[in-house]
C-alpha cells in the first residue's frame, strides 16, 4: 500500500511537471500572481507549544507540501498559515537525509505548483525566490541560476543560486521564468555576497519512497537494539565519558562527566536522568546545563547526529529558554570534513561541523548580547556523540571563547 502510494504520488508530480513545460516567460508580476496563493509559512512550536521555529512551505499536491526538515527540527506542533489564515499540518513523510520534509494538511485547498523539467535548467537563467525571509510572508525576491552543482555521477546535487535568502526563506520555492517550481530554497553563505542554494525539486517525488526506505532501516536497527538491550538493560563497555571544559583566554578549565546509567529502546539515559540522548548522537533533554556554551546554546535534537556528509549544509534558526535567559540563534551548518582525533590511546574518526551566523541574548528582559557566533564541531558517528566542540562570540557586554573536549572513556 505505502509502495502504490509512493508510485501515485511519483506519477502526479511528473504529470504537474509535463503539463508545465514550454509556456512562455512571465512577468515578475505575472509570477508572482500565479504561484504565490502556493506559498505559505510555516510556524512550530515545542512540547510547551510555545514558538520554536518559521520557514516556509510549497504546495505540491491536494493537502501536500514540502519544505526543509531543518525547519521542523525539535517541533510538536506544527502549522502553515497566511494572512489570516491557519491550518494543522503533519508530517508525512521525512527524507532527513536530503532536508526534504512532506506535510499533510486537512481540508487545504491551496493550489499546487507545476514543476520544470530537470533538463530545462540552464546556469544563467532568471529565477525567483518567493518565501517568508524573516516572517514576512509572501515576499519575491530575483537573480540568477548562478550553477548547477552535481555529484560525481553528474546527479543534480545543489542549486547555486543569487537570490537573496534569509532565516524564514528555508523551505520556499524556487520558479524559473515561467512559473514553474525548479527547487526549494534551503541555505546561504552569511558572509558572502548572495551565495545561497536550492535543493532540486525533482527530489522532491523520490522523498515518500526513500522516507520509508529510512523508516523500514530504522525499525530494524531499534530491533536489533531491542534485541541486544532487553535482557541487559544496565549497558556493558564504555559507560563514562569525561570532558574538561575550558575557558581560553584565562585558562581555567573544570571537569564535566557523563555517566551512562541505562539505555531504553533508542534512549541513552546518563546522569540519573538528567541527560537523555538517543542513539544516533541528538539530545532529547537536559535538565542541567553542566557544559557550558555546548549546554546552553544547544539546539533542539542536539548541535548534531546521525552521519552529516561533508558538503553538507543547514540552517539551525531557533530560541532556547534557560530560566530567566532566553538565547536566540540564526547559524548556518556545514559538514566541513572528517578527522581523526585522540581521546586517551584511542583514534577516534569525526566529522568537523563549521556553525557561523549571530546569537541574541536576553536575560531579565535586557539584551545582554547582540553579536556574530562562530562554532566547530567535532562528532564521531561510532561513539554518537561530540568529541570537541569550540565556540566564540563577544561584544562589549559578554565574551564566550570556550571549548569542551573528551579526554577519557572508560567502563566506570
Amino acid at each position: 500500500m505505502q509502495r502504490l502510494l509512493a508510485d501515485a504520488f511519483a506519477a502526479l508530480f511528473a504529470t504537474l511537471s509535463l503539463s508545465a513545460a514550454a509556456q512562455p516567460a512571465l512577468t515578475p508580476e505575472q509570477l508572482f500572481e500565479r504561484v504565490s496563493p502556493s506559498v505559505w509559512v510555516v510556524h512550530t512550536l515545542d512540547s510547551e507549544r510555545r514558538p520554536l521555529m518559521q520557514g516556509s512551505a510549497v504546495v505540491i499536491g491536494p493537502g501536500r507540501m514540502v519544505t526543509n526538515c531543518h525547519v521542523l527540527r525539535g517541533a510538536r506542533a506544527v502549522s502553515v498559515g497566511r494572512e489570516n489564515m491557519s491550518f494543522g499540518a503533519t508530517l508525512e513523510h521525512p527524507d532527513t537525509e536530503r532536508d526534504l520534509c512532506l506535510l499533510k494538511v486537512a481540508n487545504f485547498t491551496a493550489p499546487a505548483v507545476s514543476t520544470a523539467p530537470t533538463d530545462s535548467l540552464r546556469a544563467g537563467a532568471r529565477v525567483y525566490a518567493i518565501g517568508a525571509p524573516r516572517g514576512l510572508e509572501t515576499t519575491i525576491s530575483d537573480g540568477l541560476l548562478s550553477a548547477i552543482r552535481r555529484s560525481a555521477s553528474s546527479a543534480i546535487e545543489l542549486l547555486q543560486i543569487s537570490v537573496p535568502i534569509s532565516p524564514g526563506s528555508s523551505g520556499g520555492g524556487l520558479f524559473d521564468a515561467q512559473g514553474q517550481l525548479i527547487g526549494i530554497t534551503s541555505a546561504g553563505l552569511r558572509d558572502s555576497q548572495n551565495l545561497n542554494f536550492a535543493l532540486p525539486a525533482e527530489w522532491i517525488a523520490e522523498v515518500p519512497e526513500r522516507a520509508q526506505a529510512a523508516l523500514a532501516a530504522k525499525a530494524a536497527t531499534a530491533a536489533n537494539v531491542g534485541a541486544s538491550t532487553s535482557a541487559q538493560t544496565t549497558p556493558q563497555g564504555d559507560r563514562v565519558f569525561e570532558y574538561r571544559l575550558r575557558e581560553r583566554q584565562t585558562g581555567v578549565s573544570q571537569p564535566v562527566v557523563f555517566r551512562l546509567d541505562r539505555v531504553e529502546g533508542e534512549r541513552r539515559i546518563f546522569n540519573q536522568g538528567e541527560r537523555i540522548e538517543r542513539l544516533d548522537g541528538g539530545v532529547e533533554s537536559v535538565d542541567k546545563p553542566v557544559s557550558g556554551e555546548f549546554d546552553l546554546a544547544m539546539p533542539p535534537g542536539g548541535w548534531v547526529s546521525g552521519t552529516p556528509e561533508p558538503g553538507s549544509a543547514w540552517r539551525l534558526d531557533y530560541t532556547v529558554r534557560r530560566n530567566d535567559l532566553v538565547i536566540r540563534m540564526e547559524l548556518r551548518a556545514r559538514a566541513v570534513d572528517t578527522t581523526t582525533l585522540t581521546v586517551g590511546s584511542r583514534q577516534i574518526e569525526t566529522v568537523r561541523v563549521n556553525y557561523s551566523g549571530f546569537t541574541h541574548r536576553v536575560t531579565g528582559g535586557h539584551m545582554i548580547n547582540s553579536s556574530t557566533y562562530e562554532a566547530s564541531a567535532w562528532f564521531s558517528p561510532t561513539l554518537a556523540r561530540m568529541v570537541r566542540f569550540d565556540a566564540r562570540t563577544r561584544n562589549q557586554h559578554i565574551r564566550i571563547d570556550e571549548t569542551l573536549e573528551l579526554i577519557d572513556i572508560r567502563a566506570e
